[in-house]
């Protein structure tokens, strides 16, 4: 094979290149040269890129750029002498085998801290609640599994939470059958070797519930950051289990937990995985299980998820994932022979199944979504949207009625149930009055409600007086009041006095707060439009410690006042230049007014 001194790295010989055919490129000849009998040589063949350049002759270099070759020859020289000391460096601290499997163990001291949930970033408007899981840097769950380090406090100490959980919130929130749970537990403490990671993470949850929920235990607490934390750490594998309830179990007590605070995302987000998981397990299904215990418990468990799937979509306005089409479970039965889901009185006269009634609301609430929100309502005629708009005030109403009535006086409340049954009721009680301000349009984080409050404020609607009294509203200058208006100031009175004298939790005040701000909002219009009703005095009382509830809150939560508050307190004064000109008493202020009432007596407490 002839080849040119020039043309070395050409990849095929003249014929093969000219047949367009593979060269082996044998030497002295190549195969296919060899079979077609011709002699195996390869030419120059020059690129334009080639013959367009003109290399500089070795006399036209001048010294600088000979100067600046020798410089970076040197460099790169330097740089590979580094890199090859390093190299031979690493090899030789490399560990045997042996080594390198001890080296695997975790020192958990390394570890930062755990990130606790300050209150400044829960509550901040600014700032969002930390996404699933914690610090990256932290071991999950799993980790912590494997390694043997799932840590929980004494058994002792443990058995003690978990039975005020049972005997109380968990008995009417029955998200766990207590026999088993207190088994389960017992269970784990036993176990010498390694720990199971999903009772781990539900030991933890309840702990968290009965520290947040009843014990009212600030969300930055060393002891509930720990457990909450540990939850968090193993969300995938609740996700992924399967081998029975207790992995969905776990996540909806999660979402409980994340429903009390200023940014509900986290619960939003993972009801949708909830829901999935209880309909892969057949939980919406009677027939799924023929296990008359494990039945009832996983029915339960379902009209939980459910409830929860309700109120969120509500709330985020967004499609919620359980149609009842697909369900055929019977509602919680009125009284269960376990007592389970069942609210009683202190004296025992009155009893009523608290997990029935938000079930049936909950259904109730997906019809308002539905109403409001669906693609389907967008296309109804005035005429339809009218008639499924009375059918829903029927059922809410229907609904209510249906209540016992001493749950509807606050007073009887308060002296007749403990104090976490009010805070059930309470949060029963909202869900029903959000209903209702939603299909009203009363409600405040509604925009055109929020737009016609803010009018109140703007000198053309109500001419503003120097001496504190304003004139009368010009009443072409506003839109009408919203429809059965009042519905919406009787019914929002109650929610209100639960909220001012329920000894409201942490949580609960946050589970409330959209609710509250809207009753707040209806009462301070309802004053400015009827300021010479009887009720005002006793409004006012409600308005005043409300108005002082919220900014508690807002002090622990920003340096800035929430925009509805603000709002609530410009309507408080207009309300107050109202009353002012219907009484012509320049003096009166409202905070006088604050315990007219003998039923606003702080010292009225429940048991």
């Amino acid at each position: 094979m002839r080849v040119a001194s020039h043309a070395r790295r050409r990849k095929a010989c003249d014929l093969c290149v000219s047949r367009k055919i593979k060269c082996d490129l044998a030497k002295p000849t190549c195969s296919n040269c060899k079979l077609y009998g011709v002699d195996c040589s390869i030419t120059e063949v020059k690129s334009p890129a080639t013959t367009s350049r003109r290399k500089a002759p070795a006399s036209e270099t001048s010294p600088a750029d000979l100067s600046s070759t020798l410089h970076r020859n040197d460099t790169i020289e330097s740089r590979l002498t580094h890199i090859e000391a390093r190299l031979d460096q690493i090899a030789a601290e490399k560990p045997s085998g042996s080594a390198s499997h001890n080296a695997t163990t975790l020192n958990f001291q390394n570890f930062p801290e755990i990130r606790v949930y300050k209150a400044s970033d829960m509550w901040n408007e600014a700032t969002t609640l930390p996404c699933l899981g914690i610090s990256p840097q932290f071991p999950t769950g799993a980790i912590l599994a494997q390694t043997g380090k799932l840590e929980l406090p004494p058994l002792q100490e443990v058995m003690g939470v978990l039975e005020r959980y049972f005997d109380s919130y968990g008995c009417y929130m029955p998200l766990f059958d207590k026999g088993s749970f207190m088994k389960m537990t017992v269970d784990w403490y036993s176990e010498n070797e390694r720990k199971d990671l999903i009772p781990w993470a539900a030991i933890n949850l309840v702990l968290a519930m009965t520290y947040r929920i009843m014990d009212d235990v600030p969300i930055e607490q060393p002891k509930l950051a720990q457990c909450m934390s540990n939850v968090q750490s193993v969300t995938t594998e609740l996700m992924a289990w399967s081998d029975d309830i207790l992995g969905l179990q776990v996540l909806l007590g999660m979402i409980i937990l994340f429903q009390g605070t200023t940014n509900p995302q986290l619960a939003i987000v993972l009801i949708g995985s909830a829901i999935r998981l209880a309909q892969s397990m057949g939980l919406p299904s009677a027939r799924a299980s023929d296990d008359p215990d494990g039945s009832a418990q996983r029915g339960r468990v379902f009209w939980i998820a459910y409830i929860l799937d309700r109120d969120l979509a509500l709330r985020a306005k967004a499609p919620y994932t359980q149609f009842d089409a697909e369900t055929d479970l019977e509602l919680p039965g009125q009284f269960g022979d376990d007592d389970m889901g069942i609210l009683e009185s202190c004296t025992g006269t009155i009893r009523f199944n608290y997990l029935r009634a938000r079930s049936e609301l909950a259904i109730i609430q997906g019809k308002v979504h539905n109403f409001l929100y669906s693609r389907t309502a967008q296309r109804l005629s005035q005429e339809q949207r009218a008639e499924t708009k009375v059918r829903i005030e029927q059922m809410l109403s229907n609904w209510r009625s249906a209540l016992p009535q001493e749950l509807l006086r606050s007073d009887k409340l308060f002296q007749d149930f403990s104090t976490i049954s009010v805070h059930l009721v309470m949060n029963m009680y909202n869900r029903y009055l959000e209903c209702l301000y939603r299909i009203h349009g009363t409600f405040a984080f509604d925009e055109t409600w929020t737009d016609r409050a803010l009018c109140y404020l703007s000198p053309t609607v109500i001419p503003t007086g120097d001496d504190g009294i304003d004139g009368k509203i010009n009443q072409k200058e506003i839109s009408p009041m919203p429809s059965a208006w009042s519905d919406c100031v009787e019914h929002s009175r109650l929610g209100l006095e639960l909220a001012a004298f329920g000894r409201e939790t942490e949580y609960s005040t946050w589970l409330h707060a959209c609710c509250n701000l809207s009753g707040l909002i209806v009462l301070l219009v309802n004053i400015i439009e009827f300021p010479d009703q009887p009720s005002v005095m006793s409004d006012w009382s409600l308005i005043v410690r409300i108005l002082s509830k919220f900014d508690q809150m807002n002090d622990k939560a920003s340096n800035e006042p929430f925009f509805l508050l603000q709002v609530a307190h410009e309507l408080d004064r207009k309300a107050s230049r109202q009353v002012k000109r219907v009484a012509h008493m320049p003096s009166l202020s409202h905070q006088e007014a604050a315990f007219s009432e003998p039923w606003a007596n702080p010292d009225l407490m429940f048991r």
